[in-house]
């Protein structure tokens, strides 16, 4: 799947704004985390990169940030998983989304927590108790998304 088209899937399946969406993977692209379009060539995005650009659209702390922010919850990790291998395997379909809840991308500390009905994973270590900025992605809108990256 082209980036653009990842953009507008994300952004329409979380109810973000385009616009936001495809800046924050704009500024993303530039730091060479996601490719940059040159002239007609307008290459598909790898299964890890649709991943790096989920993460660039629900973790925002601005525009400026997008790329340290980006790196920083790729690289949270759960045992010894990393949250952008995790991400990557979900969007290849060697991990099953069914069972999964909701994905919590706390902001500030880094962390996420993955809720399916029988357990709980933490990527980094979340603020328990504190009152923090959020984003939640609802287990049915990230299947969704897989299904439409995979379309």
């Amino acid at each position: 799947m082209r980036k653009r088209r990842a953009t507008q899937v994300v952004a329409r399946r979380l109810g973000l704004n385009v616009n936001r969406v495809a800046a924050l993977v704009q500024r993303v692209s530039e730091a060479g985390l996601l490719p940059v379009t040159s002239g007609s060539t307008r290459p598909d995005l790898s299964h890890r990169q649709l991943g790096l650009l989920v993460i660039a659209a629900v973790a925002d702390r601005g525009l400026g940030n997008a790329p340290a922010t980006t790196r920083e919850f790729a690289a949270l990790e759960s045992d010894s998983l990393r949250l952008d291998d995790w991400i990557e395997s979900l969007v290849v379909g060697h991990v099953n989304a069914e069972p999964i809840l909701s994905v919590v991308f706390q902001l500030e500390p880094a962390a996420v927590t993955v809720l399916t009905s029988a357990r709980q994973l933490e990527f980094g270590n979340p603020a328990h108790g504190a009152t923090t900025r959020v984003t939640a992605i609802s287990g049915e809108a990230l299947r969704a998304i897989i299904q439409d990256f995979s379309a």
